[in-house]
């Protein structure tokens, strides 16, 4: 009887420590407080069992003996319910976890858009969103057929959308049209020179040439005619067609200052914001803009795990970098060499592709605190470019 009221009611197993732990025993006795299974460690220790409900009675009685007493274990239902309080409330937090997970599965929060390269971005999320496809939204409901034509209605230059749902996260693939072939129109022309040159080949398709291999021609001469006159008929306006080879002669120049102003790092802080949803909570005062004068490195810290869920919840952190501005100059040598890539570049872009540069030369000159790097280029290239009838 006396076992089964301990484990109703509890018990604990105490260390009993002073100069005299003896007599925090006798004094137990004469408070009738009920103690069993005493052993002594060394001559100021000793263990003993106790009724859980007579712990602050036993520690008040210990402190007259001038003793302490500190729990080591704990036993009986009211320890076991403690422990499965505690169990069941860890158990009932990852339920409600996992319910909100489960629940938050079933509603977007990130809208991704792949396969766009001239339609802006913005423009088909904002067509999406009049659609139903948006941050907060319930998938389940959506029905691909009615977003694919509302999209494509609101958003002609595409000719497909796909709509994939992944963890929380709406996974948009588009396809644009392709577009229609430009028709040449037949209307009558000629073909001029777009650059000053030698002709060193002529393939006329069509019209009547002005000039022959071997001639010098300057920039717009006309090279094929587009008229065609007969000696039988009337005059015929054809749109002239010709593929003409040239030697030609470019001269391009570039420039750079040659004293830059340079940033030097002069201090940094970091201030923290929470996006939710399309709110957001700064931890800090002031504008959320950048201040004059400084940079800023964001880093994004996304409440989700890839492919599992998505929540709409982002830690934002914000370093800002503080500048003190400078006079530096630039390495005479390493500017020459970038302006030098530069006119390369600017070459390829005027030859469009219709030629190719032979041999090419580079000088450079300081004026007035700029350094001037000047290309000539010895090129080949065709020079035929139709120009219409007036």
């Amino acid at each position: 009887m006396a076992r089964f009221s301990e484990l109703l009611h509890g018990s604990v197993r105490v260390r009993i420590t002073g100069a005299a732990p003896e007599s925090c025993l006798n004094a137990f006795t004469e408070a009738g407080i009920a103690w069993w299974d005493a052993f002594s460690e060394d001559e100021f220790t000793l263990k003993a069992g106790l009724a859980a409900r007579d712990l602050a009675r036993a520690k008040a009685a210990a402190g007259r003996s001038q003793c302490e007493i500190s729990v080591l274990k704990e036993l009986g239902a009211p320890a076991v319910r403690r422990k499965l309080r505690r169990r069941i409330a860890l158990l009932s937090a990852a339920v409600l976890c996992f319910s909100a997970l489960a629940l938050s599965s079933l509603y977007v929060w990130d809208v991704d858009v792949e396969g766009n390269e001239s339609v802006p971005e913005s423009e088909i999320l904002l067509a999406l969103a009049e659609s139903g496809v948006k941050s907060g939204a319930f998938w389940p409901g959506w029905e691909a057929d009615a977003i694919k034509n509302e999209v494509i209605l609101a958003v002609p230059e595409l000719s497909w959308i796909g709509v994939s749902v992944s963890g929380s996260r709406a996974e948009v693939r588009v396809r644009e049209r392709i577009a229609k072939p430009e028709v040449v129109s037949g209307a009558a022309g000629s073909v001029a020179a777009r650059a000053t040159g030698i002709i060193e080949r002529m393939e006329v398709y069509q019209g009547a040439p002005l000039v022959s291999v071997g001639d010098a021609v300057a920039e717009g001469e006309t090279l094929v005619s587009g008229e065609m006159p007969s000696e039988t008929g009337d005059t015929r306006y054809v749109r002239a067609s010709a593929e003409i080879t040239a030697h030609t002669w470019r001269e391009l120049t570039a420039s750079a200052p040659l004293e830059y102003t340079k940033l030097t790092e002069s201090g940094s802080h970091t201030r923290w914001a929470l996006e939710i949803g399309e709110k957001r909570v700064n931890f800090y005062r002031g504008s959320s803009q950048t201040p004059e004068g400084c940079g800023k490195i964001t880093t994004e810290y996304p409440l989700a795990w890839e492919g599992v869920f998505t929540l709409p919840v982002t830690l934002v952190r914000e370093r800002i970098i503080e500048y003190e501005p400078s006079k530096a100059a630039e390495d005479s040598a390493a500017l020459q060499e970038r302006l030098a890539g530069e006119l390369r570049s600017e070459l390829e872009r005027a030859l469009d592709g219709k030629g190719e540069c032979i041999n090419a030369t580079f000088t450079a000159a300081e004026h007035n605190g700029r350094l001037v790097v000047t290309m000539r280029a010895e090129c080949r290239e065709d020079i035929a470019v139709f120009v219409p009838a007036e």
